[in-house]
């Protein structure tokens, strides 16, 4: 982007001719420079040839001048404006030297120039002191100054990359220190000692410090990465924090390769896994995730009492083939792809276009569609959105009254490849490697989609013009050749782009997009991803078992040919997954290595649906004839009867395709819900025929009845201080009607237990 500027009038540029008052200063100091300076530094014989990319440009970036919250907010700060992290160094040249020739810089007396003056605190200077005369940031401004602040001529290397060494760190235990030492390479083959100039920081300070010049500090046991941020480019090193004392790791049977590289992991960061969950939690905990439901009593019974070794395995495959299953994550898909409809269809898309885009969504899982193919039909949906439902996807995502082609790629970034991209679009991504014309180029791909109202109100026609123009570039209106993100530039001539971009995307090779979809599928598995959070995957947020999620995703590719099924069997199959969740000594504080089973709350719908299962009791369901949560296309958002229970337990509103809409955390909301909301009151205490059918069954018979309530609810027989509880409070005094409230106030204390309430 040498070309490009920011905010100066388009004729000019850092060639044209210099002012008058320019070129009289600029001769004086060819005169005599030494005679009119005062300043001890211009005693000394000027450096040659400093550079404004690479030498000025550095120091703001390290002071923060160009950042946000300074100069390089959107419309600068103080009169000043510096274009954000320096993507225009010839914008930002413009407005140093030529927007106000001789306000920000002195030639003639350098040391009196603004730009030193307010950053030395001089003069006051809302972002204060930074450094001090003696410091090297105001050796180089100085210098640069001193030769007259020239532009940087065309062949000035590029910077290529950083490195950041060492790779690895490994303290020995909590309290040890280091520094790093971060290499820039350029265009000509040089490299550069950049280190004073980076700004660092740390994945997780309460494990790993690092200060502004680079020294790393163990703070406490585990893991984490440290990153250096240097011009465009940002880059870390894993830094691994060892706990005090001698390692009694003692190697766990392996399943399968999760296994294999999940301990790995936590072999090198000293940590003990947990031993494996009770019969009881995995039936309970596999069946909620693979089909969001609760075991049937029966099926309890049958798994609790075989003794086939085998049994946790078989009961896994039975799970994954029901259509349950299918449900369960056509439901997660809604949401990713925030499906719903609007009875107006002039506002939104219609209803009966949704419920068409869901149930065919539905079907494809039903199908075991690969999901290669199924992200390959709704990146290249067209034609009528009622008949041909992939090309909802044109509808949903893209919600405004037309589509936004930046918007739209920012989406399809963001739901097929876990990538946020909207930050370059104003400016190079500061934590990242997208920039501005990675930005405009993926763009280009969704320029030509077109979608208009079909014969019908209700119906929208998707179509695609490959004539259209490609992307203009914010800084200069330059069109960007379209382009994928990390790859290359296809040629687009006279075909439709998107089937261009579904090829690439889909492609078995494309590690973006099948590590975005195997780290979302270990997220359902687990309540968190590889990389946390799920859509936002970048260098500076890396995977925190690097080799697990390039393995989960060349699996699902090339082994599994992108079968979802195949995944999950082996992610369920794995040691891994069936740990339990009370932790020990050396795993108490790991949030991120799986060492441990997490407590989980089951999304909104489901957690309605197990509710419901519980209790035998169907809800009332407004506007729809199905029977379950999971089923409703729109998320239950026009469920009127239960709406609140969706939103209050984190069903996502579907206004953006964030992952973080849907909230699995507890709040006190929930609580007051159940303890004094209608879902339960009114399933107890009205309709529900449960409790009076296991009264008929068992009269008089505390024991069955309590059983069977626990087993529905909690997937286990109540503990021996729990019978004696329940007991004590049963006399043999009580009628019919006692009886009924004494079994309805147990099993609401089990639904409002925590126990109930998440996944363990």
């Amino acid at each position: 982007m040498s070309d490009r500027t920011m905010n100066r009038p388009p004729l000019v540029t850092t060639n044209r001719p210099l002012q008058p008052l320019q070129i009289m200063l600029r001769f004086v100091l060819l005169l005599g420079f030494t005679l009119l300076v005062v300043h001890p530094l211009a005693a000394a014989e000027p450096k040659a040839s400093t550079s404004f990319k690479l030498d000025v440009m550095p120091v703001f970036m390290k002071y923060g001048c160009n950042s946000g919250d300074c100069h390089g907010a959107a419309r600068g700060k103080d009169g000043f404006m510096l274009s954000l992290f320096g993507y225009d160094p010839e914008g930002d040249y413009y407005r140093l030297l030529e927007e106000h020739p001789g306000r920000r810089v002195n030639l003639v007396a350098p040391s009196e120039s603004l730009l030193l003056q307010k950053a030395t605190g001089n003069v006051t200077h809302t972002g204060g002191k930074l450094f001090t005369e003696q410091d090297e940031a105001y050796r180089l401004l100085f210098q640069w100054l001193a030769e007259g602040a020239k532009p940087d001529p065309e062949d000035t290397p590029t910077i290529q990359g950083i490195r950041v060494q060492p790779s690895v760190i490994e303290f020995a235990a909590p309290g040890q220190d280091t520094a790093v030492k971060v290499m820039a390479s350029y265009s000509n083959g040089s490299q550069r000692d950049v280190t004073r100039w980076c700004r660092f920081l740390s994945s997780n300070e309460a494990v790993v410090g690092i200060d502004e010049a680079g020294n790393v500090s163990g703070n406490r046991a585990g893991g984490a990465h440290v990153f250096a941020r240097f011009s465009r480019f940002t880059e870390g090193s894993e830094v691994v924090v060892l706990p005090r004392g001698e390692s009694n790791w003692t190697q766990p049977p392996v399943n399968n390769y999760i296994d294999s590289l999940v301990f790995a992991k936590l072999q090198k960061l000293r940590i003990e896994p947990s031993p494996l969950a009770s019969d009881e939690h995995f039936l309970r905990r596999v069946t909620i995730d693979l089909t969001g439901t609760l075991p049937t009593p029966d099926e309890y019974t049958e798994f609790i009492t075989s003794t086939d070794p085998n049994k946790r395995s078989a009961k896994i495959d039975e799970l994954i083939a029901r259509e349950d299953f299918a449900e369960l994550w056509a439901a997660k898909w809604g949401e990713w792809l925030r499906i719903k409809g609007d009875t107006n269809p002039g506002s939104g898309t219609s209803m009966k276009a949704a419920w068409a885009f869901f149930y065919w969504l539905r079907d494809q899982f039903i199908k075991d569609r690969p999901l290669d193919e199924l992200v390959a039909d709704l990146i290249t949906g067209t034609g009528s959105n009622i008949r041909n439902p992939p090309s909802n996807f044109y509808t949903m995502v893209p919600q405004a009254g037309s589509i936004d082609p930046g918007a739209l790629g920012k989406d399809v970034a963001q739901i097929t490849l876990g990538i946020r991209t909207g930050c370059a679009e104003c400016h190079n991504h500061p934590f990242d490697r997208w920039t501005m014309d990675d930005y405009y180029g993926w763009t280009s791909f969704f320029t030509g989609i077109q979608r208009k109202r079909g014969r019908e109100a209700r119906e929208m026609l998707i179509s695609v013009d490959v004539t259209a123009r490609p992307a203009k570039h914010l800084i200069d209106g330059t069109e960007m050749p379209h382009r994928f993100l990390g790859g290359e530039a296809p040629d687009v001539t006279d075909r439709d782009p998107r089937k261009v971009l579904a090829t690439w995307m889909t492609a078995k090779e494309n590690r973006l997009f099948r590590r975005n979809l195997a780290n979302r599928i270990w997220h359902h598995f687990f309540g968190r991803g590889i990389v946390e959070p799920i859509d936002d995957i970048r260098i500076s947020n890396p995977p925190a078992n690097e080799p697990l999620l390039e393995e989960l995703g060349r699996r699902l590719a090339e082994e599994h040919g992108y079968g979802l099924r195949e995944l999950a069997r082996d992610i369920c199959h794995s040691r891994t997954y069936q740990l339990s969740a009370q932790t020990n000594a050396s795993n108490q504080d790991d949030e991120e290595f799986f060492s441990h089973a997490r407590l989980r709350r089951p999304r909104a719908d489901v957690l309605f649906d197990c509710l419901s299962q519980a209790l035998e009791y169907q809800h009332r369901m407004r506007r729809t004839s199905k029977t379950k949560a999971v089923d409703l296309f729109d998320g239950g958002q026009r469920d009127d009867y239960n709406a609140y229970f969706y939103s209050t337990f984190g069903q996502a509103p579907r206004q953006s395709v964030c992952a973080c809409e849907t909230s699995d955390d507890a709040k006190l909301s929930q609580a007051l819900h159940l303890i004094n909301g209608d879902t339960i009151e009114r399933a107890l205490s009205r309709e529900s025929v449960l409790i009076p059918a296991l009264m008929k069954t068992f009269p008089n018979q505390p024991r069955p009845v309590i059983e069977q309530l626990y087993i529905r609810a909690l997937t286990r027989k109540p503990s021996e201080s729990e019978w004696e509880a329940l007991l004590s409070e049963w006399p043999d005094t009580m009628d019919v009607k006692q009886q009924l409230t004494f079994y309805n106030n147990v099993m609401w204390s089990l639904l409002n237990s925590s126990e109930f309430l998440f996944n363990h």
